[in-house]
């Protein structure tokens, strides 16, 4: 069976562990090869985090990262995306594909027939989720059993959606969703569970319960919708943080607009662990390499 990561849901909890096992082995050493193998990687949208950390990790694992331009393949004329994609079969061992259709990642692994990451789309974005709560796991030192809880304030976007389907796998991890209550009736992928809790309002008493604050910009890559007058208030700001836990870090996976979904004070600040949380990016990457066992 041919591995893939389109959705969290591509997983099973053994491979959601597999993977961070994987990641706190190749933080300190590369015991994994990806020697004579190329992997191809797709970027139809901006990216800094997650071009660069695929291109150094599958380097230091010794692969092959090869950047494939759209704007410089026959898929620009008129060859098909189905020929496209089966081309690339003939000379990849893998795709790195990042997208503003999540169709477009379905799709394309059914034409490519070999592992496929999505490196984020319109719906999700597990690369992201799974170093997330690794660097979580790694700040706290908690063990597998540990509980622990994420508070989300802004969007129902793709990294929510994402760390939503890894609640499933998670049973100790608690997700707190205070977004806004029409932004999240319009959005139907997303339902109430056991660890999951949805509110429209701040309560200090979930600030107070939280190991993480997190958020992320307001509108993502292509979405032309103006969420900012919806969503302003769950700004996080130094009185959000005062209201927490004197243990509770501050998480965006960057870029932020400072000012909007959070304040330079926060986001610069002594509890924020945005740096750390792009550095594990790195880390991730090689981890859910190696469990694709290319």
């Amino acid at each position: 069976m041919i591995k893939k990561l389109i959705d969290i849901s591509d997983l099973t909890k053994g491979d959601l562990d597999e993977i961070f096992d994987n990641i706190a082995i190749l933080r300190s050493t590369n015991d994994f090869s990806l020697e004579n193998k190329s992997i191809g990687m797709i970027f139809e949208k901006y990216s800094t985090r997650t071009r660069i950390s695929f291109q150094v990790g599958i380097s230091q694992l010794k692969g092959n990262p090869i950047d494939l331009n759209f704007e410089n393949l026959n898929i620009k004329r008129n060859e098909t995306f189905e020929d496209t994609f089966r081309v690339f079969s003939c000379y990849l061992d893998a795709l790195v594909y990042r997208t503003d259709k999540h169709t477009k990642i379905k799709k394309g692994f059914n034409f490519f027939k070999k592992p496929i990451i999505n490196a984020l789309s319109d719906e999700s974005h597990p690369c992201q989720a799974i170093s997330d709560i690794y660097t979580l796991k790694e700040h706290f030192n908690l063990k597998d059993n540990d509980p622990f809880t994420i508070t989300w304030l802004g969007d129902v976007n793709n990294v929510l959606f994402s760390l939503y389907q890894c609640t499933d796998y998670l049973s100790n991890m608690k997700l707190n969703i205070i977004t806004n209550k029409k932004l999240h009736s319009q959005d139907k992928r997303f339902s109430k569970k056991n660890n999951v809790f949805f509110y429209y309002e701040i309560q200090n008493s979930i600030l107070e319960d939280s190991h993480c604050i997190m958020t992320d910009v307001y509108n993502s890559m292509n979405d032309t919708s103006n969420k900012e007058s919806d969503l302003k208030y769950l700004q996080v700001n130094s009185q959000i943080m005062h209201n927490t836990s004197r243990d509770t870090v501050f998480m965006h996976c960057l870029p932020a607009n400072i000012d909007s979904e959070v304040t330079e004070d926060v986001l610069y600040g002594s509890r924020s662990i945005v740096f750390k949380q792009a550095e594990n990016r790195l880390h991730s990457q090689k981890g859910i390499l190696k469990w694709l066992n290319i």
